[in-house]
């Protein structure tokens, strides 16, 4: 059954990649895909989350960009070998715009104008990033961002263009994932005066000698 409120993050970070939103390297299109075993309930899925933990901060790309979700019968290993499949009536498009900012390690994509049901009864899942306007801030690659990713170990893998490269690696990614909320101004005050007042009790309680 479908849950609402279902949401998953794939991917271990064990190392990190500028592509496709810190840099051009890999060409006008990203493609990545998620094996089925990953999700276990089909969800409806209205939020991609990437993350920067281990390269943290960097510069996205300037650009219009758009995000499609798909489904394909691809083998998740040799993925980045295949040919890459361009955008089509099967494609559904969740994104249009310029990247959303960095906040807190997290590039959070509301997806509009729709959201996409995935069953992972029917395949594995595929997102395809394509831009044909971006550009990369500059020269200097240590200025790019660089999002968390995770090397291939069957769960996720990523190709470009028309590269048929042995990547072998896939951002590490959330469907869903709410932000962590974020603590009440006044909580930190609270439980320090709470500390304080429980340590002045502790003094009254003590035994006198």
């Amino acid at each position: 059954m479908l849950s609402p409120a279902y949401a998953v993050v794939i991917g271990s970070a064990d190392t990190s990649n500028s592509i496709p939103f810190g840099s051009t390297g890999g060409g006008f299109f990203y493609q990545q895909a998620y094996s089925s075993t990953n999700f276990g309930n089909p969800i409806n899925i209205n939020e991609i989350t990437f993350y920067n933990t281990i390269s943290p901060g960097g510069f996205r790309m300037t650009g219009t960009f758009d995000l499609f979700l798909s489904v394909t019968s691809a083998a998740i290993p040799t993925f980045d070998t295949g040919a890459f499949t361009f955008p089509d009536a099967s494609f559904t498009n969740v994104f249009h715009g310029s990247l959303p900012a960095l906040s807190n390690g997290r590039l959070d994509f509301n997806l509009l104008p729709s959201s996409f049901l995935y069953d992972p009864s029917q395949g594995n899942l595929v997102l395809t990033v394509k831009s044909f306007d971006a550009a990369t801030v500059g020269t200097d690659s240590s200025k790019w961002l660089f999002l968390d990713a995770d090397r291939n170990v069957g769960i996720t893998n990523a190709r470009f263009s028309a590269f048929s490269i042995d990547f072998n690696q896939g951002l590490v990614t959330g469907f869903n994932d709410p932000p962590p909320a974020p603590l009440p101004a006044a909580l930190p005050l609270f439980a320090g005066g709470a500390g304080v007042l429980g340590f002045l009790g502790w003094r009254r309680r003590r035994p006198t000698s």
